[in-house]
């Protein structure tokens, strides 16, 4: 289904769908996303990262027959069975094939040729899809755990964040910045693979480039480089050509909704079977060779997530991180395997989610099927929280560091943290990814840490840049390259448009804030003089026009801009106008434009409650696993909903009506119950949002002259 025709189907669905279902689709979302304490059981009872520790649930298998297999498996050393058990040389290639060949000795042309014949259409033959594999295998088996990059050469090198199978945006960071050789080294900071159709291709480009140049080219592991989350919401494409899927995908003409898992599903669907399982156990080796972190020039420490309060490089380089292939389903110790045996049918077994609900009704954890008893050790425990805070950690705005409540591992640090880090290492700052940034990139802790996201249109067309960073010899300071896919751009409407203009307009006004912040807060005490830090909203409104002078109806931005009381709504808390995450006011009777930020916000939360829900991990919702989920989350809900009700949100769940709901499917409801329910809404807020935007005006954010806008 189209862009467009997805849209119109959603619009239909609207317009069908009586507006007392709406308001319970509102109360749904807002008493599961609002319970704190009921996300965190959730997300224990999901396959995440806070699972890991406590729980390994498998299906298909029995305890016994499981140990079984595993044992067999073991009668070859892994390493061996690996190599046996993917090797390429038996292939025979058709002369028929016009695409990618590759012949040894590995030169440069080989990247040049693998990234023309990919250009190309051309699907990669799966003889150099394993030999690329292997080969990069062998190149990272040499390397350590912590890398270190220099610049004494090549006087510059490039850090690209997270990809996510989008082959567009790495074309055009090719275009901007050139491809990887020894005088223009790259450092690839995780997350290649998931959610984009193009995971495939991608990583066997890094991958060639590895090969071809190992000293310049430095791969780190992200959170995605993991077996467990490949498999989470794959993607269905049965029925697509390759090169039709390429074009409706590459191009941006959207076949199929942007927000995708998957990179397991898309090996499938683009190889057979055979050739499928083992491409897929090859790839999930490789990830367990990839380093977690480079150290330029000892002066910048880049990982893919972020650090702890206990993170220890010297710990970190002694970790066997091989054993880690899946940082989710930590290294198994059965009786009569060694505790870094991965078990070769461990990857052919789904995972599978169990829950059950004790006498009070409350969501409780199963009994585990097997343990992990090589993390009942402190020890054990201290070097697995070592990879996971590097991989899933996010940095927050307050001193002190705490648990990720939000994604379900690693950890929030706080400025004092990451100082003191780079003091003790002696380096200025660091790099890090993970987030998707409106602008691409994003520097918080006084600059001492960068976010830099390569993706572009993440979300949606237009939804976001796309950025990678250059550092200049000697002193390092990061310079910023953005970017948008344009042939998707290029295709955007005037809503997509317009929404796309809000956020800029809303980072633009927050400026402006900043900018006259004591003028501001003077104005607004002086009707507040009994120091509530309340006024009237007219008063608000007054007062920002009196400073600023913008002739903008405030009335109307105002629920962007500042946050309402609690208690009375006719007042607004003043001091929220200074805060960038204000939120957006919760009304059943408007209609907003196209929520980007709230979807960023609760995103993780909702994967969470629907991986819960989606108790065969297939990806996609049944009528009954909803409504069954609906019934045990219940007690837990401010308005619990009744059979006939539970019924009735699964049917306005349900989009494109095949009796099943899909990820997508679940967002585009979340979105529906944040904006309202009329698809004709007044576009007056949008019309003001443009009005506080120069669209001349380039987009160089505080950075000056180190921001590059491409297109």
């Amino acid at each position: 289904m189209g862009t467009t025709a997805w849209r119109e189907r959603v619009n239909e669905q609207v317009r069908s769908t009586p507006r007392l279902v709406f308001f319970q689709l509102q109360n749904f979302f807002n008493d599961l996303l609002g319970n704190e304490k009921l996300l965190a059981s959730l997300s224990h009872n999901s396959p995440t990262v806070a699972s890991a520790v406590s729980t390994v649930r498998r299906r298909t298998l029995s305890g016994q027959d499981f140990k079984t297999a595993m044992l067999a498996d073991a009668i070859i050393a892994p390493d061996a069975e690996l190599l046996k058990a993917t090797e390429y040389e038996a292939y025979q290639v058709p002369g028929s094939y016009q695409g990618f060949r590759l012949e040894k000795p590995y030169h440069q042309n080989a990247l040049e040729q693998l990234i023309e014949s990919v250009k190309g259409k051309h699907r990669i033959h799966v003889r150099y899809v394993l030999e690329i594999l292997h080969e990069a295998r062998i190149v990272l088996k040499t390397m350590p755990n912590i890398r270190h990059a220099s610049t004494s050469l090549s006087k510059k090198i490039n850090v690209i964040g997270d990809l996510h199978g989008k082959l567009d945006d790495l074309l055009i960071i090719f275009y901007k910045a050139g491809l990887p050789d020894t005088t223009n080294p790259f450092i690839f900071n995780g997350d290649i693979v998931d959610r984009g159709f193009f995971s495939v291709e991608i990583l066997l480009i890094i991958l060639m480039a590895l090969i071809t140049n190992p000293n310049a080219v430095f791969i780190n592991r992200g959170n995605h480089e993991d077996h467990v989350m490949n498999l989470r919401y794959p993607v269905r494409l049965a029925n697509v050509s390759f090169s039709t899927f390429f074009e409706e995908a590459f191009t941006g003409t959207g076949v199929i909704p942007t927000f995708r898992y998957g990179f397991i599903r898309e090996i499938t669907n683009k190889y057979r079977q055979s050739d499928s399982k083992k491409i897929r156990r090859l790839v999930s080796d490789v990830f367990g060779w990839l380093p977690v972190a480079t150290i330029i020039d000892q002066k910048v420490f880049v990982c893919h997530g972020g650090i702890s309060d206990q993170t220890d490089l010297k710990a970190i380089q002694s970790i066997k991180r091989s054993k880690y292939t899946s940082v989710l389903n930590p290294p198994l110790e059965v009786d009569g395997l060694p505790a870094d045996y991965n078990g070769t049918n461990a990857h052919d077994v789904e995972v599978e989610q169990v829950e059950t609900v004790d006498t009070s009704g409350k969501v409780t954890d199963s009994k585990a099927f097997l343990r992990v008893p090589e993390l009942d050790t402190d020890e054990a425990t201290f070097e697995w929280k070592q990879l996971v805070d590097l991989l899933w950690s996010d940095p927050a705005p307050t001193d002190g560091c705490r648990p990720n409540t939000f994604r379900g591992g690693g950890c929030y640090f706080g400025p004092d943290i990451s100082r003191q880090f780079l003091n003790n290492h002696g380096l200025q700052y660091m790099i890090r990814s993970h987030e998707c940034k409106q602008e691409g990139y994003e520097l918080t802790h006084e600059g001492r840490v960068v976010t830099i996201f390569s993706a572009s249109n993440y979300y949606e067309v237009g939804s976001n840049r796309g950025a990678f960073c250059r550092l200049m010899a000697p002193d390092l300071h990061p310079h910023f390259v953005q970017y948008i896919s344009t042939r998707g751009h290029k295709r955007l409407t005037m809503k997509q448009t317009t929404t796309t203009m809000e956020g800029k307009a809303i980072s633009h006004l927050h400026q402006q804030f900043f900018a006259h912040k004591t003028e501001l807060l003077d104005v607004f005490e002086h009707y507040d003089p009994g120091n509530t830090g309340m006024i009237k909203i007219q008063d608000w409104c007054n007062a920002v026009e009196k400073v600023l002078k913008l002739g903008l109806p405030w009335r109307t931005l105002r629920r962007r801009l500042v946050q309402t009381s609690k208690i009375n709504h006719q007042l607004v808390d003043y001091y929220t106008t200074f805060d960038e995450n204000t939120a957006v006011e919760a009304s059943p009777t408007r209609t907003t434009p196209l929520l980007f930020e709230t979807l960023y916000r609760q995103k993780d939360n909702l994967e969470v409650i629907f991986r819960w829900m989606d108790q065969d991990n297939s990806g996609i919702l049944t009528m009954e696993e909803f409504q069954h989920g609906c019934i045990l989350l219940n007690k837990h809900m401010g308005n619990p909903l009744t059979e006939e009700q539970i019924k009735d949100l699964a049917t306005s769940l349900d989009i494109n009506r095949d009796g099943q709901i899909e990820f997508n499917e679940f967002l585009e409801a979340f979105r529906l119950a944040e904006s309202g329910t009329d698809v004709d809404a007044d576009e007056d807020i949008n019309e003001s949002l443009e009005q506080s935007v120069n669209p001349s005006r380039p987009l160089n954010g505080m950075y000056g002259s180190n921001i590059t806008n491409g297109h």
